[in-house]
């Protein structure tokens, strides 16, 4: 409620023709009219108001919160903030079956922070109007607080919001300067996954062509469109959507574009941090600044293709690749929904060529054009990427401009004997001692090859995880829940432990994961989890297979990581190895170390 001098402020200022006394007099009437002991003076100043014809919900723009002291708790929101950001309006269907509705969204700012305004039904008509516009300093009230994209907190509002364009002699009483309020320009270097609502200026390095889909739960045609931006500090992937997408198909090299309303979120395959445009957001093309933007490297998507590569030279980084391999293993497809609501689909192939094999990873359309593909096909993919891969080694990756070409005409992989090249591991890794694993080989692929001295039995071999992305799942109440995918009915377990390898000159922790811990311990992760089932022991399939593996001499190939002071291996795959060639192999080398 208003204070009494706030109330008598706004009726003096919509009412030129009356002084001060004149408003204290009426209120003092008016309480006698209706009994000194049923109203105050903050009520009857109310009702002076209304029947001087004042609007009391234009309250004082001094009478304001901010927006960093907006909490889940707040109420009664009395806003007075400049807008940065309009969206456009959408609509939707009423899950109550009550109809069509439709929902914007703009963004405010004051001199603390910013925040989103979501505008709902009637209310999105000051959107479609044009009733505001970007840098109008404007008054809300009768929004309430809830939580929206990425837990942020957001402003709703509903039939009993109102938003109200300030004038310029209110603006000057609130001594405020709105110039600088919106969010300072996020810097490419500083970006992370799960930012919302972000600002970024970039100088585009490079444009790809807008593709466009088919959204498999309505059927409508949706587009997208990805550039290369930069500014002094890094460069990113910039993915467009729909109309948005249809915004930047001209967009050329060079050009500097102002990006508002934006958020960031891993790509598809998890290893690099991309900045999604969509409905929400605005763009502001061919802006006449000057950005010292670094030079995008061939790392970073820069445009100058690699060619043709043996499957044993690739390395993570490498991007606009073409390999050329022979179908060793087709796994199924696997259908995922994204945290936004999108559906996907991934599949992944084994390839090999004579130099050796690697996991070959497909996405969305082009999981369809690689349906009927089968062992000992031949496939050509044209600019894709390399990445590390889930467990080490390296996996290529068929982009959305890369180019499928199946049992291409000419190919010398045809008569390829893929029986021995599978066998090959799919990181190139060198050989080397325990003992020698330092903060020099650390994030490298290397080979060992020791006896387990050790199986760890301290904790369960199995996990939960998500059949769409492979992460582990939370369990609350029963239920399992995937971080990225959300709530997951039917879990996959999945096998993780840990062995201790021990080479004579040290001894290191490997960790096993998946398929090769499966193979390690004889044992599929379904067979592990209904034996945890039936004799209630997280730790049993341990127990029962310690004899399988505990004194083996085996050769592990993975990626060394630094937990903490010291060094661990990720294995991506083993062998079995045999005592007598290993040591005829190591005399070997001594020989060529001595001339």
């Amino acid at each position: 409620m208003l204070t009494l001098e706030e109330t008598i402020e706004l009726i003096l200022k919509h009412r030129s023709d009356y002084e001060r006394k004149d408003i204290l007099r009426m209120i003092e009437e008016k309480r006698e009219e209706l009994g000194r002991e049923v109203i105050n003076d903050e009520s009857a100043a109310m009702i002076v108001a209304r029947e001087l014809g004042v609007d009391l919900h234009q309250i004082s723009p001094k009478a304001r919160q901010r927006i960093e002291d907006i909490t889940e708790a707040t109420r009664n929101i009395a806003l007075t903030a400049k807008v940065i950001n309009i969206g456009t309006i959408r609509t939707f269907s009423r899950k109550d079956g009550g109809g069509e509705g439709k929902v914007a969204s703009i963004m405010v700012s004051d001199e603390t922070s910013t925040i989103r305004v979501v505008l709902w039904d009637d209310l999105t008509n000051i959107v479609s109007e044009n009733g505001i516009s970007i840098d109008d300093i404007i008054q809300i009230r009768g929004a309430y607080v809830k939580k929206g994209l990425g837990d942020t907190l957001e402003l709703n509002m509903g039939r009993m919001g109102q938003i109200r364009v300030l004038e310029d002699y209110e603006i000057e009483e609130l001594g405020i300067d709105f110039g600088d309020s919106s969010t300072a320009d996020q810097k490419i270097a500083d970006l992370k996954e799960g930012l919302f609502n972000i600002s970024l200026k970039v100088k585009i390095q490079r444009v790809f062509q807008l593709s466009t889909f088919t959204r498999q739960r309505d059927g409508s045609e949706g587009r997208v469109l990805s550039i290369i931006g930069a500014d002094e500090t890094g460069s990113a992937r910039i993915v467009f959507w729909d109309e948005k997408a249809s915004e930047m198909e001209k967009a050329e090299e060079g050009e500097v574009i102002q990006l508002r309303g934006v958020n960031t979120r891993l790509n598809r395959d998890g290893s690099e941090i991309e900045v999604h445009v969509g409905r929400a957001a605005s763009i502001e093309r061919a802006l006449k600044e000057r950005i010292d933007a670094v030079k995008v490297t061939l790392s970073e998507g820069g445009s100058e293709p690699l060619g043709l590569k043996n499957i044993v030279d690739l390395t993570t980084g490498m991007w606009d690749v073409d390999i050329e391999g022979k179908v060793v293993t087709v796994y199924d497809v696997t259908n995922f929904t994204t945290k936004d609501g999108r559906d996907g689909q991934v599949r992944n192939v084994i390839l090999a060529d004579e130099s050796g094999k690697t996991r070959v990873t497909f996405w969305n359309d082009d999981v369809d054009k690689i349906e009927d593909i089968k062992e000992g096909d031949v496939i050509k993919i044209l600019h894709g990427y390399v990445k590390e891969g889930f467990r080490g080694g390296v996996e290529f990756q068929v982009g959305r401009k890369a180019e499928i070409q199946i049992n291409p005409k000419g190919s010398k992989l045809q008569k390829l004997d893929v029986s021995q090249v599978s066998l090959q591991p799919m990181a190139k890794a060198s050989r080397v001692l325990i003992g020698d694993i330092n903060d020099n080989t650390e994030g490298k692929s290397v080979e060992i090859c020791g006896i387990v001295v050790n199986l760890s039995q301290t904790v369960t071999p199995i996990y939960q995880a998500c059949p769409s992305c492979s992460k582990k799942l939370d369990e609350t109440d029963g239920e399992y829940v995937c971080k990225s995918c959300g709530k997951v009915d039917r879990p996959e377990p999945r096998m993780l432990y840990k062995i201790t390898v021990d080479d004579g000159s040290g001894s290191i922790r490997v960790t096993l994961f998946g398929k090769v811990g499966e193979e390690l311990l004889q044992m599929t992760a379904e067979e592990a989890n209904e034996m945890i089932k039936k004799t209630g022991r997280g730790v049993q399939p341990l127990v029962e297979n310690s004899d399988k593996v505990v004194g083996k001499y085996i050769a592990v190939y993975g990626r060394v990581k630094k937990f903490r002071d010291s060094f661990d291996l990720s294995a991506s795959g083993f062998e079995f190895a045999d005592p007598v060639r290993e040591i005829k192999r190591m005399k070997e080398e001594i020989q060529k170390e001595v001339g």
